[in-house]
C-alpha cells in the first residue's frame, strides 16, 4: 500500500499541479493565510464541524433504515429532516476546504491522500443520492427495506468514516 501511495505522490509531482500549487502559494490570499497563523486552524474547525454535521445526518438517515433511530417518523420525514443538513454541510465543507487549499496548496494538491479523499467524497455523494432515492421510492410504493438496503447503508457509513480518516491522514502524508 505504501508503495502505491509513494508512486502516486511521485506521479503527482510530474503533473501541472506542482506549478499550480506553487503559483497559488504566491498569491496574496495564500500569503495572508501564511501570515495569519490562526486562519487555517479556524478553517479547520469549521471544516470539522461541518463534517460532523454531514456525517451525523448521514448516520441518522442510515440508522433509520435499521429502525435504530427516528422510528417515530417515516423514512421520508427522516430524509427531509436531515438532507438539508447534508447539503448545507457540504457547502461549508467546500468553502472551508477551498480555503485550506489556498492556504496550503502544496500540502493539499500534491498529496495522494487528498486526491483519494476527493474521489471518495464524489463516490459517497453519488451513492448516497442514488441509494436514498431508491429507498424512498421503494417505501413510497409499498415496499420494505431489504437486506441489500441495509448492506448499502453500512457501506455508506463506512465510506464516510474512510473519508474522515483520509482527511486526518492528509496532515501526515509526505508530499
Amino acid at each position: 500500500m505504501m508503495d502505491l501511495l509513494y508512486q502516486f505522490t511521485e506521479w503527482l509531482r510530474t503533473t501541472p499541479l506542482v506549478e499550480l500549487s506553487l503559483w497559488i502559494s504566491t498569491t496574496g490570499v495564500s500569503n495572508w493565510f501564511g501570515t495569519n497563523f490562526w486562519a487555517i486552524p479556524i478553517l479547520q474547525v469549521f471544516h470539522i464541524l461541518a463534517l460532523g454535521a454531514a456525517f451525523g445526518a448521514v448516520l441518522m438517515i442510515n440508522l433509520r433504515i435499521f429502525n435504530i433511530a427516528g422510528t417515530d417518523r417515516t423514512f421520508a420525514e427522516t430524509e427531509r429532516r436531515y438532507v438539508r443538513w447534508i447539503w448545507w454541510s457540504l457547502v461549508v465543507l467546500l468553502v472551508s476546504g477551498f480555503g485550506m487549499i489556498i492556504g496550503e496548496p502544496v500540502r493539499e494538491l500534491i498529496n495522494p491522500i487528498f486526491w483519494i479523499k476527493m474521489g471518495l467524497i464524489i463516490v459517497a455523494i453519488l451513492v448516497s443520492l442514488g441509494f436514498h432515492g431508491r429507498v424512498l421510492n421503494r417505501l413510497a410504493n409499498g415496499g420494505a427495506i431489504t437486506a441489500g438496503n441495509r448492506a448499502t447503508a453500512v457501506f455508506v457509513i463506512i465510506l464516510w468514516c474512510v473519508i474522515m480518516l483520509c482527511g486526518r491522514w492528509i496532515a501526515y502524508a509526505p508530499v
